[in-house]
């Protein structure tokens, strides 16, 4: 009838289109075949997902003899009533899963697509936050945020054992209820066992954190929700609407805000102590290892400890990418300072005869945490001898800017760049090919007016 009312090519496209749209629903059940009888004389019962006329398989953890086969068919049926309940219950809980994500069914072309949807959906129940969170770290490619991360991940598995007595969470029972649970117990002086790295068996010692402020807060739960939110990009297919991991505690825990930064530059005065420093003990190596170092950082700009184990000297200049920022820049944070003659005596001192690297630090300490150590005890040790209150490392590439602006009144466009930063550059800067030589301007400005 449909037929005398319109013509045939337009007949046979419209109902074309129809059928072509139309999807068939996935059913499931369970199967035993007879050709898959095992050696030990029992079966394997699969579950069957069909779906616009192709089928797929699914193992199960059954096996059994208790199977009776027609005569002539492929395959049979369970004959004790408790393993075909078993398996009603796996089948069940597949239906529960094609019928709570209809809109993906509607999008799997095949049955093999519907069992990847069912595979993937019982994954979440699996998902070990931490696991996860170790993976994802191994793979970071910068150096200073896996340490970040992994002392993040570390302090969350403290916390796990102190509540539950052991390191695993699940990716759903990450909620903001143990989020503001776990801010607590980092704003409270605690215990934790940490193993001791220097000893060949397996010994550990009980230390004493200290509480965290709202920057501390801020610090941890950030790597919580960095690899959270990896997590939901490398298990959810958004393009899909496959959404596997459903729950986002940080919609409603909300992290605190970073404290305003107290300021760590130091007085004139302190470098210069620092600088004219000279060991009560001769033996105090680490102590003058330390001093060096530090007014190092300070005559190269600021150059952090960590890209001291990796720049180069090329005609006559360090040039370097900073360790910090080079994966997240086009231009790999590329530097490239003068050697002040004061930092030349402390290069030379210091310098890899072997030719690996600039600098022999590597020979000293195995990897940039011993190092980073070993400066940390050394600016202890070397605060005290001097009579002044703990200077951290780190103070002198901020003292080196805060004198470059207050004392040598210097532009804060010339600092940025000696600092290597890259905040609030324009599209205009994209045109400028830097000069580096500002930077050696500064560098002896500030460097004269403390040391001269």
């Amino acid at each position: 009838m449909l037929r005398s009312f319109f013509p045939k090519d337009f007949y046979l496209c419209f109902t074309n289109d129809l059928r072509k749209n139309k999807k068939g629903m996935a059913t499931v059940s369970w199967v035993v075949f007879k050709h898959h009888k095992k050696s030990d004389g029992t079966y394997n019962p699969k579950i069957r997902i069909s779906h616009n006329r192709t089928s797929s398989y699914i193992s199960t953890p059954i096996y059994t003899d208790m199977v009776r086969f027609k005569k002539k068919s492929a395959s049979g049926t369970i004959t004790l009533e408790k393993i075909k309940e078993e398996l009603d219950d796996i089948v069940k809980e597949y239906r529960h899963i094609i019928n709570e994500n209809q809109e993906v069914v509607q999008e799997c072309e095949t049955s093999k697509d519907i069992v990847l949807m069912i595979e993937r959906r019982k994954k979440r129940k699996d998902i070990d936050f931490i696991e996860f969170a170790r993976q994802h770290i191994q793979m970071t490619p910068n150096t200073g945020t896996r340490t970040v991360k992994t002392t993040g991940i570390n302090a969350l598995c403290h916390f796990l054992k102190y509540k539950n007595g052991n390191d695993k969470l699940s990716i759903k029972d990450l909620t903001s209820k143990l989020l503001r649970e776990y801010e607590g117990w980092l704003r409270k002086e605690r215990l934790i066992t940490v193993r001791q790295n220097r000893t060949a068996k397996q010994e550990y010692r009980t230390i004493r954190k200290p509480a965290l402020n709202d920057t501390g807060v801020h610090s941890y739960m950030g790597v919580i929700q960095s690899v959270f939110n990896a997590a939901l990009l490398h298990f959810n297919d958004y393009e899909k609407g496959d959404i596997i991991i459903t729950n986002d505690p940080f919609k409603v825990y909300t992290i605190p805000p970073v404290l305003e930064a107290k300021k760590r530059a130091v007085d004139v005065d302190i470098i210069r102590k620092i600088y004219n420093y000279s060991p009560i003990n001769k033996r105090k190596r680490t102590t003058t290892f330390t001093r060096d170092i530090y007014i190092l950082s300070f005559l190269l700009a600021g150059m952090n400890a960590i890209d001291m184990l990796d720049c180069q000297m090329v005609n006559g200049r360090i040039e370097y990418e900073r360790q910090k920022t080079k994966d997240r820049r086009k231009d790999k944070a590329f530097i490239s300072v003068c050697i002040h003659p004061l930092a030349l005596p402390i290069i030379e001192k210091y310098r890899d005869p072997s030719g690996k690297c600039l600098f022999d630090f590597y020979k000293r300490y195995s990897n940039i945490r011993n190092l980073t150590k070993g400066i940390h005890r050394g600016m202890r040790s070397l605060c005290e001898e001097i009579g002044i209150d703990y200077v951290q490392f780190y103070s002198a590439r901020h003292s080196f800017a805060t004198i470059a602006r207050n004392e040598c009144d210097i532009s804060k466009d010339d600092i940025s760049l000696c600092l290597n930063h890259s905040a609030g550059k324009t599209i205009t800067d994209t045109y400028i090919k830097r000069d580096f030589s500002r930077i050696d301007k500064v560098i002896n400005k500030v460097a004269d007016y403390v040391l001269g």
